[in-house]
């Protein structure tokens, strides 16, 4: 998996020095299968979690979404297509500042 944190320090074009703290994170994942996952995602993102978890190709049905459970997480969105599989959706962290 691949992290990136990106700092807008040169294009707020402030003399404010900035650190991870001052950062809003965003983890993007094509999961491609999350029911098997969920354990190895968790260890990825600790210590330093993202505000916002977006995972992509799921490939789980509504009522298995409602009742996943990711550490930090809660569900904010989501969103599972019918007509083709591997819908996506959309977690954010409760607590986060």
């Amino acid at each position: 998996m691949v992290k990136k944190v990106y700092s807008w320090e040169k294009d707020t074009k402030t003399s404010k020095p900035t650190n991870s703290k001052n950062l809003f994170k965003i983890f993007h994942q094509n999961i491609r299968g999350l029911k098997s996952k969920v354990y190895n995602l968790s260890n990825s993102l600790w210590p330093d979690y993202s505000h916002i978890l977006c995972l992509t190709e799921y490939h789980l049905k509504n009522f298995e979404i409602d009742n996943l459970h990711i550490d930090r997480y809660k569900l904010g969105s989501k969103f599972c297509r019918h007509e083709f599989n591997n819908g996506g959706g959309v977690y954010s962290c409760p607590g986060r500042s």
